[in-house]
């Protein structure tokens, strides 16, 4: 579904990626893993067209999307979450979601609000505060709930466990693996090795903005040297 072949992207003058390439396929979920500034964000931005591809090919179906604007990447159903939310803080919960239903179509059986909410409840109790009015726990879930209701074949989610309070990393954890259960794709980047492995059918490690392991989350869980070179458990 998302093929990336020899990536090469940066900021500025300081490039991240060298030569990166992994593939996420169809109804899996795969977990990308890495110490801070391996570039997984990075990554996730370059897919997005958030950031300049430098050298090599991303292509999503097939289709080669290097270059294009994220808006167009966007509507050929990629769902992207990113670190920081950006939920728009002036608007409610309830806007929100409009928003995001109003721009994207409705398959027969889709996303709509009313079923985001059956998956996300507290949003339904908080429909009509602000988003500056929510904890940090419902910002990841208005956040996720908003790139479901543009019905993705793919959703990509960074870093979607921090900050949160344990209790709540263990909500969305079951809500994702909900997610996984009704057969959508996803990548998912994440600091916490347990929530990522536990969820996630295959597992890249990057570093210095390269592949450096790649495998199943059992093999990656049995490989403590890995895990300790890697990503320092």
């Amino acid at each position: 579904m998302l093929d990336l072949t020899d990536i090469a992207a940066g900021y500025g003058e300081t490039q991240v990626l060298h030569g990166l390439t992994l593939k996420a396929e169809p109804g899996r979920v795969l977990a990308i893993l890495g110490r801070n500034g391996a570039g997984k964000s990075t990554t996730l931005k370059t897919i997005m067209g958030l950031l300049p591809l430098r050298g090599g090919t991303v292509r999503f179906d097939g289709q080669a999307i290097g270059g294009m604007a994220p808006f167009d990447i966007a509507r050929l159903g990629i769902a992207y979450v990113p670190e920081t939310r950006d939920i728009f803080k002036s608007l409610s919960v309830r806007e929100n979601l409009d928003l995001a239903a109003r721009r994207f179509p409705c398959p027969q059986g889709g996303w709509t609000v009313e079923r985001v909410v059956d998956l996300f409840p507290r949003l339904g109790e908080r429909m009509e505060n602000g988003g500056d009015q929510l904890s940090g726990g419902e910002a990841q879930m208005l956040a996720i709930a908003r790139g479901l209701l543009m019905n993705p074949r793919l959703l990509i989610l960074d870093e979607p466990t921090e900050g949160l309070a344990p209790i709540i990393v263990r909500l969305i954890h079951d809500k994702l693996a909900e997610l996984k259960h009704q057969g959508l794709s996803m990548v998912l980047v994440e600091q916490n090795f347990g929530f990522a492995t536990s969820l996630a059918d295959d597992v890249v490690i990057v570093s210095k903005g390269q592949v450096v392991w790649q495998g199943s989350p059992a093999a990656i869980r049995a490989d403590t040297e890995a895990q300790h070179r890697w990503l320092g458990v």
